[in-house]
């Protein structure tokens, strides 16, 4: 659930380094804002990452990308089940089609473009996977054995290519720590001699595809 926080100064400019608006999305296409703000009404479409303090709505750049891969809208639900459940059983992660409609639904609030580099159903696997393994290597730390450290490095490396930074209210927004204060910025700070001199700010690269777990 969304929470309503007031953005920053520092807020509005990493939004508006990294989002931009439906009017600036919809400049080379046929549809029309309006019509692309009914869909998102009708549920059909996800809705903004984020809504500035005077009400601009900000999509992530890839934000048509998932639907005309599809094929249109109307394609867009049943195009996403399939990539998703295939992913799934690609990454040996057990899924149910109430699992993929429970992202599906994800995917429509517009969260995934705050988290997400590239929001694919692909992407969505693959990170909540990576944010399990991690988690999972940090509740039995053996930082000493060289394939933990080397299984944990690549993850949390994985992890920062696949994730945005975050906005700052988005702690206040998510209701404490996200993902990537969990599984980026905190192992690398817990285990600074695994990961060399790479800062926790770090900023891995877009990711257009999975990466393995």
């Amino acid at each position: 659930m969304r929470a309503s926080v007031p953005l920053t100064p520092a807020d509005v400019e990493y939004i508006t380094a990294g989002f931009v608006t439906l009017e600036a999305l919809c400049t080379l296409r046929a549809e029309k804002p309006e019509d692309i703000r009914a869909l998102i009404g009708d549920g059909r479409l996800p809705r903004p990452a984020y809504v500035l303090r005077d009400g601009t709505e900000m999509f992530p750049p890839d934000y048509f990308s998932l639907v005309d891969a599809a094929g249109g809208v109307d394609a867009l639900p049943a195009h996403f089940e399939g990539r998703y459940l295939r992913a799934a059983a690609a990454a040996g992660v057990p899924a149910t089609a109430a699992q993929a409609a429970e992202e599906w639904r994800g995917y429509l609030s517009g969260e995934y473009a705050v988290c997400l580099r590239v929001v694919t159903p692909e992407n969505i696997v693959v990170k909540e996977r990576l944010v399990v393994l991690i988690s999972e290597q940090l509740a039995s730390p053996q930082p000493g054995d060289a394939a933990w450290a080397a299984a944990l490095r690549k993850r949390v490396d994985a992890l920062d290519a696949f994730t945005r930074p975050f906005a700052p209210s988005d702690r206040a927004r998510f209701g404490g720590p996200v993902s990537r204060d969990r599984c980026v910025t905190a192992p690398r700070q817990r285990y600074p001699e695994i990961f060399g001199d790479r800062s926790p700010a770090r900023q891995g690269a877009a990711m257009a595809g999975p990466l393995p777990c």
